[in-house]
C-alpha cells in the first residue's frame, strides 16, 4: 500500500529537516514524501536538495498562501493511495506509518486514522505549557478511541485515502490563519460518512516550543479563524462568539483590566516568571487568552 506523506512548511529548516531524518528510520518504506514550502525564506529550499534520502521525495515551492493551500496541493501531486498529514516539526517515530497503513488496510474508503502527537521531550514543560496542552494537544478529551468526533480532526498527524480528501473538497483555502481549517475539513468529511480512529501508537513527538507571550497571536489568529469557522458550520457559531457581560460593573472592571495598555506588560511578566516555572491560577491564563481570541473575532467581523 503506497503512502505519500505531505508535509508544508514554512521557514522551519532546522527541525524540518529532523522531521526527516526520522523518516530514514521508518519500518514501512512503501512511501514518498512530498514538501510544499510555502514561501521559506530560510534556506529550505537549498537544504532539501543537498539532501541523499532513502525514499522519494518532491519538493514545490509556493508563494506564502498558507498551511491549508499547501496541504492541498500537496495530496493533488500525491502518487500514494494513503495519505499522511504530517507538520513541519513533528519528529515521528519509527513504527509511525506502520502505525497509520495497518488501520488503512482492514478499513473501508472513509477511514481517517488520527495519529497521537505528543510534546517533544526536549520541549520543558512549564507551568503555561501543561496548562494549555487540553486545548493545544488535547487528546485527553477523546472518549472514544474507535469512534472520533470530527471536530478532533487535527492535521498535523492524520491520514486517510486519498480520494476521500479530494471526494471532501480538501482543506477550505478562504481560512486566514492556520487554525480551524482542518475542523471544517472534519466536518465536511463526517457528512461523507467519515469513520475516524485514534491510533495512540502512531506517534509523532511535536517540536513547538510555545509560550504565553507567542500565545496570544495564536489566539488572536484563532478570533478570526473561528468567525469563517461559524460561517461555514452553524453548530459551531459558539466559538465566534464574543458577548459582553450585561452587568454595568463588572463591565466597566473589565474594560479597565482588559485593555492592550495594561495587557501589554502583564503578558511579559507572566512569560518571564513561567520560564522560572512560577505557576498563576488557571483563571488568569483563560481571562488572557479570551481577550486576544475575542480581539481576533471583532477585528475579523470590521
Amino acid at each position: 500500500m503506497k503512502i505519500t506523506v505531505v508535509i508544508p512548511t514554512y521557514n522551519k529548516k532546522d527541525i524540518l529537516l529532523e522531521t526527516l531524518a526520522a523518516f530514514t528510520k521508518q519500518t514501512y518504506n512503501d512511501f514518498e514524501i512530498i514538501i510544499i514550502d510555502d514561501g521559506s525564506n530560510d534556506g529550505t529550499k537549498e537544504a532539501i536538495k543537498g539532501l541523499r534520502l532513502p525514499f522519494a521525495i518532491r519538493y514545490f515551492f509556493q508563494k506564502n498562501k498558507g498551511p491549508a493551500t499547501a496541504r492541498n496541493l500537496g495530496i493533488k501531486k500525491a502518487k500514494g493511495q494513503i495519505i499522511v498529514l504530517v507538520d513541519d516539526d513533528i519528529i515521528p517515530t519509527k513504527n509511525f506509518l506502520d502505525e497509520h497503513v495497518k488501520f488503512h488496510k482492514r478499513g473501508d474508503e472513509k477511514l481517517v486514522v488520527l495519529g497521537y502527537s505528543k510534546w517533544d521531550p526536549r520541549i520543558k514543560m512549564t507551568p503555561f505549557r501543561k496548562y494549555i496542552t487540553k486545548y493545544h494537544l488535547a487528546f485527553k478529551n477523546i472518549t472514544d478511541r474507535n469512534n472520533v468526533d470530527w471536530c478532533y480532526l487535527y492535521s498535523g498527524n492524520v491520514s486517510a485515502r486519498k480520494g476521500f480528501f479530494i471526494k471532501g473538497d480538501l482543506f477550505d483555502e478562504s481560512f486566514p490563519h492556520a487554525a480551524y481549517e482542518d475542523t471544517e475539513l472534519g466536518y465536511k468529511l463526517h457528512k461523507l460518512g467519515m469513520k475516524m480512529i485514534f491510533n495512540k501508537n502512531a506517534i509523532g513527538y511535536h517540536y513547538h516550543p510555545i509560550d504565553f507571550k507567542s500565545y496570544q497571536k495564536t489566539m488572536f489568529c484563532r478570533g478570526r479563524s473561528a468567525v469563517v469557522l461559524a460561517k461555514k458550520v452553524p453548530q459551531l457559531e459558539r466559538k465566534a462568539s464574543c458577548n459582553q457581560t450585561k452587568n454595568p460593573l463588572r463591565y466597566l472592571l473589565k474594560r479597565i483590566a482588559f485593555n492592550d495598555f495594561i495587557l501589554k506588560p502583564t503578558v511579559e511578566i507572566i512569560n518571564f516568571l513561567d520560564k522560572l516555572y512560577i505557576p498563576f491560577p488557571k483563571i488568569i491564563y483563560t481571562k488572557i487568552l479570551g481577550y486576544y481570541r475575542i480581539k481576533g473575532i471583532k477585528d475579523m467581523r470590521s
